[in-house]
C-alpha cells in the first residue's frame, strides 16, 4: 500500500512535470481526498486547472516474504466552468488545453514505468475519460490505471 504522504510527493512531482510541458495554462494545485465525494470540499474555493487524486485502495498479493500492492489510481485534471458559461467554440477550445496537458501526464506515465526511484510502477493500460459537471461543476478528464509499489 502506498504510503500517503509519499503519493502526495509523487503527485506534486507529477503536477511540475506536466506544468514544464505546458504551453497555455498551468495545473494550479493539487486535491487529494480519502473519497472522491470529499474532493468537492476540497475544491469549493480553489481555481485553475487542478490535478485531484483520492487515496488509492490496495491489493496486496504475495506473502510476508515477498509481497506488492496494486493500487487503483484515478488521478482528474480539472478545471470549473460555470454551466452554459463558454460557447461551443471556448468550450471546445478549453477541452483542447486540457487534453494537451492531459496528454503531457500520459506521456510522463509512460515515459516513466518505473516512477519514484523504483518504489512504483504503472503495471497496466491507462484508461482516459471526459469528465464533464463532475465535483460541484468541475470539467476535464480523468486517467486511471494501477501503480504497483514494493512497501
Amino acid at each position: 500500500m502506498i504510503d500517503i504522504k509519499r503519493f502526495r510527493e509523487w503527485l506534486i512531482e507529477l503536477k511540475e512535470s506536466v506544468n514544464e510541458q505546458a504551453k497555455d495554462i498551468q495545473i494550479e494545485g493539487v486535491a487529494l481526498a480519502v473519497r472522491e465525494g470529499h474532493i468537492i470540499r476540497k475544491l469549493r474555493d480553489r481555481r485553475g486547472v487542478i490535478l485531484c487524486a483520492k487515496y488509492p485502495d490496495a491489493t496486496v498479493k504475495g506473502d510476508t516474504d515477498n509481497f506488492s500492492s496494486d493500487n487503483d489510481i484515478v488521478l482528474f485534471l480539472l478545471e470549473k466552468v460555470a454551466s452554459g458559461q463558454l460557447s461551443d467554440e471556448e468550450e471546445l477550445a478549453h477541452y483542447a488545453s486540457l487534453q494537451r496537458m492531459m496528454l503531457d501526464l500520459r506521456n510522463y506515465l509512460m515515459d516513466s514505468p518505473f516512477v519514484c526511484n523504483d518504489e512504483m510502477q504503472v503495471t497496466t493500460d491507462l484508461t482516459i475519460e471526459w469528465e464533464y459537471d463532475i465535483f460541484g461543476g468541475w470539467n476535464g478528464l480523468s486517467i486511471g490505471f494501477k501503480l504497483q509499489d514494493y512497501a
